[in-house]
């Protein structure tokens, strides 16, 4: 299931990968991260059937060929899921362990089905999609200027990836106008993450109630010698763009410079509970009804883009026409 769908009961299960992305993010101590066998992907079941809705740059699944919009059809001559496919041994604490063979799936697309084999990594989704984040930048000659781009899969509050992020920024500098990829992201969101773009924090949006843990602009991390990003910006969003990096649009899509395209994000800035830190339980999700941005309701509603572009996931067209609709918009404004 997407993200979208696991809160429809306000209830995230063990079953789903959401699961380990939310306990990942939400627990106290990194060590209470838990590690599985996986291979970098998100999706939900459709018909049976397990499509796939984002890969993450650098992991067994991008390696090995696998897109969104391919429907994994089994792994091993059995039914697929991106959980239990992986994680068939656990240790004597019930945790998962390691695995040591490589997994044969069969993947569809469109008409045409193909087999790949891939070893998953073993490692909590926090690492993961942190590290996917640093792998998805890159740039590119359009015409005689030069795109930068980058996929936030996750906005993180820690130390390091707060400088992490600055360097990042500092090493697209000298693009003419960069992509800031917020599909299917999530995270939390620190007045820091806007310093990267704004110049005075008496610009940022107003909450109505005190911040909830999925953003909060009272944390201070460290202040670097940081020269923000002052060239436009093309922000993509779609339904599964929640949390902090819905917020992190909604701030940067009042400046005249950005863009913002794509499909309406999942208005989901609430909290979710965990009650035994790392046990395996279902984890609850609180929406934040009463929590107004800029005197506006935000839950349930989220971004609308200033450009739609349709991209439904299970689109079998090659190419990605929102990724496409970006780099047109920002050589426009270039």
């Amino acid at each position: 299931m997407s993200f979208s769908q696991s809160l429809e009961s306000n209830s995230i299960s063990p079953d789903s990968l959401d699961y380990y992305l939310l306990q990942a993010f939400h627990v106290a101590d990194s060590q209470q991260r838990i590690e599985l066998n996986h291979i970098g992907i998100q999706g939900r079941f459709q018909n049976m059937q397990f499509l796939v809705t984002a890969v993450l740059e650098g992991y067994p699944a991008h390696a090995a060929g696998i897109e969104r919009g391919d429907v994994i059809l089994s792994a091993d001559g059995q039914a697929f899921h991106p959980i239990d496919s992986f994680n068939l041994e656990r240790d004597a604490a019930g945790s998962f362990v390691p695995a040591t063979s490589e997994h044969r799936l069969s993947v569809q697309r469109g008409n045409s089905t193909t087999e790949v084999s891939l070893r998953p990594v073993f490692e909590n989704l926090f690492d993961s999609y942190r590290s996917a984040t640093a792998n998805s930048v890159l740039e590119f000659s359009a015409g005689n200027k030069i795109i930068g781009y980058v996929r936030f899969w996750a906005l993180s509050r820690t130390t390091n990836d707060m400088i992490n992020y600055q360097e990042l920024i500092r090493s697209l500098d000298h693009c003419d106008g960069i992509i800031f990829d917020l599909r299917n992201s999530f995270g939390f969101l620190d007045s820091q993450h806007l310093d990267l773009v704004f110049n005075y924090k008496q610009e940022y949006f107003s909450v109505s109630e005190p911040a909830s843990s999925e953003f909060n602009f009272a944390l201070l991390s460290p202040t670097l010698d940081f020269a923000n990003y002052r060239k436009p910006i093309a922000l993509l969003l779609n339904e599964d763009t929640r949390g902090g990096p819905e917020l992190f649009a909604y701030q940067l899509d009042k400046l005249e410079r950005v863009v913002s395209l794509g499909g309406t994000s999942a208005g989901q800035i609430g909290t979710f509970e965990i009650q035994n830190g790392s046990s395996i339980e279902d984890i609850q999700y609180s929406p934040a009804n009463n929590i107004l941005i800029d005197d506006n309701v935000f839950e349930g509603i989220g971004i609308e883009p200033e450009i739609e572009v349709p991209f439904p996931y299970e689109s079998t067209t090659r190419g990605d026409p929102q990724y496409d609709a970006a780099v047109n918009a920002l050589l426009g404004i270039i």
